[in-house]
């Protein structure tokens, strides 16, 4: 009742019975909602939808509200005003103690009357700026820290992406014996280790309102992110590493697998889905980078061969060949800066760079004199701050750290410098969730690729659909000869045979098949059966559906 009360209030207020203060009130309603659409949409169209501007233009537009309000219905006021004074006046009249010499009308109409101050002309739009203030800020502060819908990460989480750890997994709990009983047939295991045989990469958790939800991504989803898409990876044998653990992801099982036979250091080329190339440079060394980067720059703009992600990566050829004496260091040095301008100019193009820092070296397995002299863990530690230095860094789109997932796996490098698949399967893992900010989303149609014809045909199966379909042909069985199993118990009631006798009475009764006839066959066999075995005693009536019965022993 309160609610409708107030609803009627402010439909008078706002809809008044005067006709044509009723026009002027909805006409001002309309330009008003109006004018606040068209200025959304041009601060929207200015790219100015942020906390402040919104605020600021709340707080001119509902200003300039007020004051036109107060504007048009001020004099109205005022006219109430004195309307008002006059009837109190007329009430004071009549009674007879009204003998004080300061009129009760004058209280009452005093304040109207009066001249605007500057207090109560801007007291009421501060009070609405601050209100709107206020509420704004709560409002924003739910956003940001609050949880949101899961969608693609955002550019924030590069502080966070490289932040994990390889978590032990004991594969001799119960669970994991359940599991190898019910799916590979194992009855038990025959390595326990008290701290875990195995590890599984995970991501630190990280709070709510940073919406970083990292997770494993597979070849689906990466798919969606690559499709139409160029990736170049150039640098040494890590890089390449990489490269095979990313080609892993992308449903290329069997990549990077060991195989002596293949040759090491060189390029090779995939076509994935029919519309994603990826390409592996060889570059050990940061010279042989820096020219492979600036050709493809300098070929950017020739048809379609800009890359959409630059994958680099290297160092440890660099210290373990050139950089012995100064001059090597200074001419290394200006190498780098060369690399970043380039990084810099790649990223003008519209690609993401990404660099890749060296993985951890596992000093006392470098199976060299060599590299035991100039590429220990120091020393790789001394060369990642030299690229820090010379600007490497800053110039990329992303960096993967490769000490963050192998740090603790050190041991596991068989040679000093190299890891199993599964390491760099990680390193994988944290780039394709990078590639949710790198990339943006690809806005080209996907190229749909028809199966070929026959695929999932089977020429075995379909020669047994068809002996099936002749079966019931031939065989006069709907049920593709299952029927015939009735008469393996009831000698003659064969489908064939009864087909047979309703085509014989048919013909004789002119296409009509009298019931009595059409069951001349059933008739028959019947009195065979009795024939051959002994019938109870059927029912005095003697009619067909008793000797049945009879039959049948009911």
């Amino acid at each position: 009742r309160k609610m409708h009360n107030l609803t009627l209030l402010l439909r008078t207020i706002m809809l008044p019975d005067d006709r044509g203060a009723c026009i002027k009130s909805s006409v001002g309603i309309m330009v008003t909602i109006a004018g606040f659409y068209c200025t959304s949409f041009v601060v929207e169209e200015m790219d100015m939808s942020n906390l402040m501007s919104v605020w600021v233009v709340s707080v001119v537009c509902g200003t300039l509200l007020y004051q036109s309000v107060m504007d048009s219905t001020w004099a109205t006021y005022r006219e109430a005003v004195k309307a008002a004074k006059k009837a109190l006046e007329v009430d004071l009249g009549e009674s007879d103690d009204y003998n004080t010499t300061t009129s009760e009308s004058e209280l009452v109409t005093s304040n109207a009357e009066e001249k605007e101050t500057a207090v109560s002309r801007f007291c009421p739009p501060l009070i609405g700026a601050m209100i709107v203030l206020v509420v704004g800020l709560i409002w924003n502060g739910f956003a940001v820290t609050g949880a949101s819908s899961i969608g693609l990460l955002p550019s924030t989480c590069d502080a966070f992406v490289n932040n994990g750890s390889w978590i032990p997994i004991d594969g001799c709990n119960e669970a994991s014996r359940g599991m190898a009983h019910r799916e590979n047939q194992v009855s038990s295991f025959g390595m326990c280790l008290p701290h875990g045989n195995s590890h599984i990469w995970a991501w630190e958790k990280q709070p709510s309102y940073t919406h970083c939800r990292f997770g494993y991504r597979d070849e689906m989803q990466v798919k969606k992110v690559l499709n139409n898409r160029r990736i170049v990876f150039i640098g040494d044998s890590e890089t390449r590493n990489l490269h095979y653990a990313s080609l892993r992801i992308m449903g290329v099982t069997g990549s990077g697998a060991y195989d002596a036979t293949l040759p090491k250091h060189q390029d090779t080329t995939t076509i994935l889905w029919g519309t994603t190339l990826v390409v592996f440079k060889w570059a050990p060394l940061a010279v042989d980078q820096l020219a492979i980067l600036k050709e493809i720059n300098d070929n950017a703009g020739e048809g379609n061969t800009q890359p959409d992600l630059i994958f680099l990566g290297g160092g440890a050829w660099d210290r373990l060949h050139v950089y012995a004496t100064d001059e090597d260091r200074q001419s290394h040095a200006a190498t780098l800066k060369e690399l970043s301008a380039e990084m810099l100019r790649s990223q003008q193009q519209n690609a993401a760079v990404v660099w890749f820092i060296p993985t951890t070296i596992n000093s006392p397995a470098l199976n060299t004199e060599e590299k035991r002299d100039h590429m220990r863990e120091e020393d790789m530690e001394a060369m990642r701050a030299v690229y820090a230095k010379n600007g490497v860094l800053r110039a990329s789109s992303f960096v993967l750290d490769g000490p963050t997932f192998t740090a603790s796996r050190v041991s596991e490098s068989f040679d000093g410098v190299h890891y199993p698949p599964q390491v760099y399967d990680a390193g994988a893992q944290i780039l394709t969730n990078a590639l949710d900010w790198l990339l943006p989303p690809n806005e080209a149609e996907p190229v749909i690729i028809p199966p070929e014809i026959g695929k999932m045909s089977n020429p075995m199966l379909g020669f047994l659909m068809l002996i099936l379909v002749a079966i019931g042909l031939f065989a006069f069985d709907g049920f593709l000869g299952f029927t015939y199993l009735a008469s393996a118990f009831v000698k003659g009631l064969k489908p064939h045979e009864l087909h047979r006798q309703v085509l014989r009475s048919s013909k004789k009764s002119g296409h009509e098949v009298p019931v009595p006839e059409a069951n001349g066959l059933l008739r028959s066999r019947l009195k065979k059966a009795k024939a051959r075995k002994r019938a109870p005693k059927a029912n005095k009536s003697g009619n067909l559906d008793s000797e049945i019965a009879a039959l049948i022993g009911r």
